[in-house]
């Protein structure tokens, strides 16, 4: 991309998720931006800088690792709420979680409204035929999974934005449960004319898939919940 073109924003090279022993704990981010200097020197220079991103990092954290976001997105009520047992489910939170949407880098971070600290990333792949598509720039991830074979200790694969779900689920060597189908569309009354994707659960991460089998969007979040079952709280919005 000519530095023309950056007018002040940030661009993601490539993105590594990092991972400990029991799924990611955050993300190694190689950024690009135009450098500075006056005249025909500013077009001469372009910085590239690593910058990393862990689950609960504090708002003011990110602000300070990243820059600013280009939009902050609140969350709409939880839809499952009206059946958890609490007697309290029918009265309306003060505050809702809240992402730090970058379009640039292909990454939005949500927050808790409480603590305001890191609770999941979500990493757009940007192919045409999904609802998002033309929103965000393609963020080069890669994720490491842990793969265990056959009288052996577990390895690491990487998955990256090209892999696709078929050559994901070869290397697990088992399947996958089903997945949940997530329906978008602008209002309740209108339809999505890209059809619905579907959403896998796989060690604390959920990859939206296309029909066409290409990843849509891959989705991280902290550490375990009491409750593994997949929520609709967890899928992307």
């Amino acid at each position: 991309m000519p530095l023309s073109c950056f007018l002040g924003n940030v661009y993601a090279e490539n993105i590594d998720v990092l991972r400990d022993g029991t799924g990611p704990s955050g993300l190694r981010l190689r950024l690009l931006t135009a450098g500075c200097g006056p005249g025909v020197l500013a077009d001469a220079k372009m910085r590239v800088f690593e910058r990393c991103v862990y689950f609960g990092d504090s708002c003011q954290d990110v602000l300070s690792t990243l820059g600013s976001p280009h939009k902050v997105f609140y969350k709409s009520e939880d839809k499952m709420k009206i059946h958890s047992p609490s007697p309290h489910k029918q009265v309306p939170s003060k505050c809702n979680d809240y992402f730090f949407n970058y379009f640039t880098l292909g990454v939005d971070i949500l927050f808790d409204a409480n603590t305001h600290k890191v609770k999941k990333f979500v990493l757009h792949t940007n192919y045409p035929g999904h609802y998002n598509f033309n929103i965000y720039h393609r963020c080069e991830f890669k994720i490491p999974l842990a793969v265990k074979r056959d009288s052996a200790d577990s390895q690491t694969e990487t998955c990256t934005t090209y892999s696709k779900w078929d050559s994901i689920q070869d290397l697990l060597g088992h399947p996958v449960e089903k997945p949940v189908v997530l329906h978008r569309s602008s209002s309740p009354n209108n339809t999505n004319p890209f059809g619905s994707t579907f959403c896998f659960g796989l060690q604390r991460m959920i990859f939206e898939v296309m029909q066409n089998n290409h990843i849509a969007s891959v989705t991280l979040y902290g550490p375990a919940r009491p409750s593994s079952q997949l929520r609709t709280s967890d899928l992307p919005q």
